[in-house]
């Protein structure tokens, strides 16, 4: 006699939206599959009392690269026991086959948690998943067990008696992506807003040669206006610029010239030791006393704990390692030369009831994944969303070069300067539309329930379906929205429509008494029926 357990989770991926949030919770529902395997050579019954399920869900970040050298962090563990109170028998009755019986689960998974990613040439980065260990005892075996102190078994010992040193243990695993979507699902295509900023640029280095006074400077005004995120597919982001001077005299808007722009998409991947102090206040990270090296990680990459077992946890010093590149296509250069002569602020200081603002607007390409900028310990230089996790930050922004020339009084020489702005921009996956014709009834498995048939022939159908023309495997299977089962906190819902009243099988809860008798009846019968009938319907109404 054999057990064994499998975590099967109704999806192998959680989906979740919008920016991290402490308050939200989402919804892991699956079931933990018992299979009670008989000897080959005895058909005799074989019983198992299951004192213990439980049901962990863990995720986990792990960075390797220069300075940091390896660093792996607990991000949540969550446990969840499925056996309540008593232990719970489980019996074969004799059968051949192999016996299953289905557990399920329904995990609160926290709204905070980062993406599931995979950063570096050790497919490092940030990962989850549901660990599933029974405890049970094999009653069978030791009724044989001679040095049993108990020749006989009854079910309420079962139930108080605990023996550690008969208790055996199955466990099991599955992986569960998590992922995270911009935006709420919905049927109908949402259009992106836009976000305006107000542009300050870098400081200034000074130089030897000649300079636009800051005092000029400091009254050039610039709006940048872009998207409020960028999906992963795109391949321009379109751009949007404004300039104009504010509070400058008309002789000094007359001797600004604005020669063009460049622009960048830049990328910067940034993997720390520790969490940073921000992080660590903002979301409820495990404790140290639950941090490796004290409490190690469940699973990890072979080569990079390795490299851990060599040079050790790095917990005591905060180091980070950062790499920077550009998503441009080598085709391009980012800059945008505008004609000679192009004194856009000369009329800014005329009066007027609405400013006027100098536009220019570009869609500038971008590429999935960039040429150069190829460290080993961070892989190929490829586009990832826009991400701060607790050891991985993945940052974009645009950075925009404004170079402006300066007419100097009295003299025929130009001051040249070169205003440097930086946008910070995000890239995300969009939201899935929701298609209400994929939508099916789903059947969950009963809380504890058996059968000796395989798993595989136990498939759910729709009432009154045939197999051969609806097969189920093949229709996406598309859940509900979360708020219509799930409070915000992860508090399931209360149903407010009560369950149907019990109906005996072969019985149609919509006949009443009479038609039942009246079914099957000749002829000759239906009159006395119907008079009999009546006369008991009278009585009832006495």
């Amino acid at each position: 006699m054999s057990v064994s357990i499998k975590v099967v989770p109704l999806q192998k991926s959680l989906h979740m939206f919008g920016d991290p949030d402490r308050s939200a919770a989402y919804s892991l529902s699956g079931h933990v599959e018992i299979t009670l395997s008989p000897h080959f050579l005895s058909r005799r019954s074989s019983r198992v009392l299951l004192q213990s399920l439980q049901l962990t869900f863990e995720g986990q970040s792990e960075v390797s690269g220069p300075n940091v050298v390896y660093s792996g962090l607990r991000i949540c563990s969550i446990t969840n026991e499925l056996i309540q109170e008593v232990p719970v028998l489980l019996s074969d009755d004799g059968e051949e086959e192999p016996c299953h019986w289905n557990a399920i689960f329904n995990i609160n998974i926290p709204g905070w948690l980062p993406a599931s990613t995979s950063f570096g040439i050790d497919s490092l980065g940030v990962s989850y998943r549901l660990f599933a260990t029974a405890k049970f005892i094999d009653i069978e075996s030791r009724i044989r067990d001679p040095s049993s102190p108990s020749p006989s078994w009854s079910f309420s010992g079962l139930c108080s008696v605990i023996c550690p040193s008969g208790q055996r243990t199955a466990t099991a695993s599955e992986e569960i992506q998590l992922e995270r979507f911009f935006g709420m699902p919905s049927e109908d295509e949402t259009p992106v807003t836009v976000n305006t900023y107000l542009l300050t640029h870098a400081p200034i280095v000074a130089s030897d040669e000649p300079q636009i006074p800051l005092n000029v400077l400091s009254k050039v005004r610039v709006l940048g206006t872009i998207p409020e995120y960028f999906d992963l597919d795109q391949k321009v982001v379109p751009l949007t610029l404004r300039v104009r001077t504010k509070d400058l005299c008309r002789e000094e808007c007359e001797r600004l010239q604005l020669l063009g722009f460049r622009v960048d998409v830049l990328q910067k991947d940034k993997c720390r030791s520790q969490p940073s102090r921000e992080y660590e206040a903002r979301y409820p990270l495990p404790t140290d006393e639950l941090q490796p090296p004290k409490v190690p990680l469940r699973w990890s990459n072979q080569s990079a704990l390795a490299c851990s077992m060599e040079y050790g946890y790095i917990t005591s010093t905060k180091a980070s390692c950062s790499r920077s590149f550009s998503l441009l296509p080598p085709s391009e250069d980012g800059r945008y030369t505008l004609q000679n002569n192009n004194y856009v602020f000369a009329k800014d200081a005329e009066p007027a009831d609405r400013p006027t603002w100098y536009t220019l607007q570009s869609n500038i390409p971008i590429v999935r994944c960039a040429k150069g900028g190829d460290h080993p310990w961070a892989g190929l230089p490829i586009l990832r969303p826009s991400t701060s996790g607790p050891l991985l930050t993945v940052r974009h922004e645009i950075k925009i070069t404004l170079p402006i020339s300066y007419d100097l009084p009295n003299s025929t020489q130009k001051a040249l300067q070169h205003l440097v702005y930086v946008m910070p921009i995000r890239f995300a996956s969009t939201a899935p539309r929701m298609d209400r014709r994929n939508l099916i009834p789903l059947s969950p498995p009963p809380a504890l329930t058996s059968s000796s048939s395989p798993p595989s022939s136990r498939s759910t159908t729709l009432a009154g379906a045939s197999t051969d023309l609806f097969d189920l495997n093949n229709i996406p299977t598309v859940l509900p929205p979360y708020s219509q089962h799930y409070y915000s906190n992860g508090d399931r819902r209360t149903d407010p429509t009560p369950l149907p009243l019990y109906t005996p099988p072969g019985v149609s809860p919509c006949k009443s008494n009479y038609s039942q008798l009246v079914e099957g009846a000749d002829e000759h019968s239906l009159s006395n029926l119907a008079d009999t009938y009546k006369i008991q319907q009278f009585s009832d109404a006495a």
